[in-house]
Protein backbone atom coordinates (compact mmCIF):
# COMPACT_ATOMS: atom_id res chain seq x y z
CA UNK A 1 0.00 0.00 0.00
CA UNK A 2 1.13 3.53 -0.80
CA UNK A 3 0.27 6.43 1.46
CA UNK A 4 1.15 10.09 1.52
CA UNK A 5 0.14 13.21 3.42
CA UNK A 6 0.17 16.70 1.93
CA UNK A 7 -0.17 19.77 4.14
CA UNK A 8 -1.04 23.10 2.59
CA UNK A 9 -0.60 26.15 4.79
CA UNK A 10 -1.72 29.65 3.95
CA UNK A 11 -4.42 32.25 4.18
CA UNK A 12 -7.92 31.09 5.00
CA UNK A 13 -9.26 32.18 1.60
CA UNK A 14 -6.56 30.24 -0.25
CA UNK A 15 -7.19 27.10 1.80
CA UNK A 16 -10.91 27.41 1.10
CA UNK A 17 -10.17 27.70 -2.64
CA UNK A 18 -8.04 24.54 -2.54
CA UNK A 19 -10.72 22.71 -0.56
CA UNK A 20 -13.47 23.77 -2.97
CA UNK A 21 -11.45 22.54 -5.95
CA UNK A 22 -10.38 19.23 -4.41
CA UNK A 23 -13.51 18.16 -2.52
CA UNK A 24 -15.63 17.03 -5.48
CA UNK A 25 -12.86 14.76 -6.77
CA UNK A 26 -12.57 12.84 -3.51
CA UNK A 27 -16.03 11.41 -4.20
CA UNK A 28 -14.56 9.46 -7.15
CA UNK A 29 -12.59 7.18 -4.82
CA UNK A 30 -11.99 3.73 -6.28
CA UNK A 31 -11.11 0.42 -4.67
CA UNK A 32 -7.50 1.04 -5.71
CA UNK A 33 -7.02 4.65 -4.57
CA UNK A 34 -8.49 7.75 -3.01
CA UNK A 35 -7.87 10.70 -0.74
CA UNK A 36 -9.50 12.55 2.12
CA UNK A 37 -9.29 16.25 2.88
CA UNK A 38 -9.12 17.45 6.48
CA UNK A 39 -9.29 21.19 7.07
CA UNK A 40 -7.94 22.63 10.31
CA UNK A 41 -6.88 26.03 11.54
CA UNK A 42 -4.26 27.44 9.18
CA UNK A 43 -3.81 24.35 7.04
CA UNK A 44 -5.44 21.78 4.81
CA UNK A 45 -4.31 18.16 5.07
CA UNK A 46 -4.75 15.69 2.23
CA UNK A 47 -4.27 11.99 3.05
CA UNK A 48 -3.70 9.84 -0.01
CA UNK A 49 -3.87 6.05 -0.11
CA UNK A 50 -3.41 3.68 -3.02
CA UNK A 51 -2.98 -0.05 -3.51
CA UNK A 52 -0.39 0.26 -6.28
CA UNK A 53 2.08 2.71 -7.79
CA UNK A 54 0.00 3.40 -10.90
CA UNK A 55 -3.11 4.44 -8.98
CA UNK A 56 -0.95 6.42 -6.51
CA UNK A 57 0.53 8.36 -9.40
CA UNK A 58 -2.92 8.98 -10.89
CA UNK A 59 -4.25 10.46 -7.64
CA UNK A 60 -1.18 12.64 -7.21
CA UNK A 61 -1.41 13.86 -10.81
CA UNK A 62 -5.05 14.79 -10.35
CA UNK A 63 -4.34 16.63 -7.10
CA UNK A 64 -1.32 18.54 -8.37
CA UNK A 65 -3.15 19.52 -11.55
CA UNK A 66 -6.07 20.96 -9.60
CA UNK A 67 -3.80 22.64 -7.06
CA UNK A 68 -1.79 24.22 -9.87
CA UNK A 69 -4.92 25.77 -11.35
CA UNK A 70 -6.05 27.13 -7.98
CA UNK A 71 -2.58 28.52 -7.25
CA UNK A 72 -2.25 30.26 -10.64
CA UNK A 73 -5.66 31.92 -10.36
CA UNK A 74 -5.01 32.88 -6.72
CA UNK A 75 -1.64 34.36 -7.56
CA UNK A 76 -2.99 36.27 -10.56
CA UNK A 77 -5.92 37.64 -8.57
CA UNK A 78 -3.85 38.65 -5.55
CA UNK A 79 -0.83 40.04 -7.39
CA UNK A 80 -2.62 41.91 -10.14
CA UNK A 81 -6.12 42.33 -8.72
CA UNK A 82 -7.63 40.72 -11.81
CA UNK A 83 -8.87 37.31 -12.85
CA UNK A 84 -8.54 35.60 -16.23
CA UNK A 85 -11.05 36.70 -18.86
CA UNK A 86 -13.77 34.36 -19.93
CA UNK A 87 -13.44 33.17 -23.50
CA UNK A 88 -16.40 33.33 -25.81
Amino acid sequence: MFQSKIEIKGKKELLEAFKAALEPEQNFETKRAGYKITPSKGKLTINIRADDATSFRAVNSTLTGLMSIVWKVWKLKNETGTTPRKTK
